[in-house]
């Protein structure tokens, strides 16, 4: 039996999902593994949570759009407490398992597997979403064979996972050293990373994450739940990011006349 280690960030009010994720994902997310959740959380209750296969971690609620920017700097963090598990996934915290799934519908024998985007699965590449900017270590070309992924459920085999992440968190923070955000965020990263090494990834189809307001013709695996209904969203998409830049560029020329 395998043991899978599951990363869940849950800060602010983003914890409201933890029950119904963790009782979907009891039910029917690799039953014949032996399962280990990791939570990345601020709340109190989760923190106390008395459970030999659950583990808590603090992690201090951040402004948008350092949470998902920086996920990868988070799991970094803690690649030592992963150090029993023989796999690690990555879970948005509202995704909801819907149908039975198993570590060979994830991986096939590939080392690592990421998930089809639900909005672009069926589009060509002209119209994904890559990062356009080519001094952003996130910019990627668009190919006859390219795909576009999400970046709300992706996994791997621990060290082949580790790698990936300090590979993205690197990235992530060179470009951000040049006042780069990209599009969209770690997602534009690991489109960038899943091109370049396709080989190693077992692609799933979007039925692993499905969003609960689509209307698709295919299975609905593992749904992943309006986030509007249940908690507050603020500052979403490159908008955002165009404001934060703006700030930041004017900070850094303001360095400069001192």
């Amino acid at each position: 039996m395998n043991k899978i280690g599951i990363l869940y960030i849950c800060t602010g009010d983003y914890w409201k999902f933890w029950e119904n994720f963790y009782k979907s994902s009891e039910e029917l997310f690799l039953t014949n593994e032996e399962k280990h959740y990791f939570l990345f959380t601020d709340n109190r209750e989760l923190l106390n949570i008395n459970n030999e296969r659950i583990h808590s971690f603090f992690q201090e609620k951040m402004d948008w759009p350092y949470p998902t920017l920086y996920r990868y700097k988070t799991f970094i963090k803690y690649k030592t407490v992963f150090q029993d598990m023989d796999y690690l996934i990555f879970c948005n915290a509202n995704l909801l398992f819907n149908e039975k799934i198993s570590r060979n519908d994830l991986f096939a024998n590939k080392e690592l597997f990421a998930t089809l985007h639900p909005g672009f699965f069926d589009k060509k590449p002209q119209k994904f979403t890559y990062e356009t900017n080519i001094k952003s270590l996130a910019y990627t070309e668009k190919k006859v064979d390219s795909i576009y992924v999400c970046g709300g459920f992706n996994g791997g085999i621990k060290n082949d996972f580790l790698k990936m992440a300090e590979i993205l968190d690197d990235n992530i923070d060179k470009d951000f050293s040049e006042s780069i955000i990209a599009i969209w965020h770690d997602e534009s990263h690991i489109n960038n990373y899943v091109q370049n090494n396709k080989e190693k990834f077992n692609i799933l189809s979007p039925s692993f994450c499905y969003p609960q307001h689509y209307s698709i013709d295919i299975n609905k695996k593992i749904i992943v739940q309006d986030k509007e209904k249940i908690i507050s969203i603020k500052h979403k998409g490159v908008f955002y990011n165009i404001r934060f830049l703006i700030i930041k560029m004017l900070k850094k020329m303001f360095r400069h006349r001192r």
